[in-house]
């Protein structure tokens, strides 16, 4: 089980991202092996704006976030009072961005790894969250297809 951060999405259908290739490299494992993958349901607005605005094509943002939602074993948790306030608590103690903090508290009450392109969200997460690149959580189960 993974918590998957929106710039790995992004990254992942869009060739010209900083970390395309590592985005797409984890997200192809997790899809081939059946893992089960989380985030946040702002997941899908944060990726509908970053594929909107970087290709200046609404039509491919909505089509994605559709696709996005039919993968198999790809789940989107509704951000309810006990999460938000969670967010909130690691976003002032550790300050981390609001919508960054949502994918971290979501990791920290999962239990689950945060997979992340965004280093200052890797550094700043608390100790309990395990948050890592794509590249390193491949390696970690593949280390033949790994960074």
């Amino acid at each position: 089980m993974y918590i998957v951060d929106a710039s790995v999405h992004i990254a992942d259908i869009r060739p010209s991202e900083p970390g395309h290739r590592e985005a797409r490299a984890f997200l192809d494992y997790v899809r081939q092996n059946g893992e089960e993958v989380y985030s946040p349901i702002v997941a899908l607005a944060e990726v509908a704006a970053g594929i909107a605005r970087g290709t200046g094509r609404p039509d491919l943002a909505r089509r994605f976030t559709f696709l996005l939602r039919c993968i198999p074993g790809f789940a989107f948790v509704p951000v309810g009072e006990e999460l938000g306030e969670l967010a909130a608590e690691i976003a002032a103690v550790h300050q981390i961005r609001g919508c960054d903090a949502v994918y971290v508290a979501l990791a920290q009450q999962l239990g689950a790894p945060l997979v992340t392109l965004d280093g200052e969200q890797r550094k700043r997460a608390p100790a309990i969250v395990v948050a890592q690149a794509p590249s390193a959580a491949l390696a970690a189960v593949a280390p033949e297809r790994g960074g």
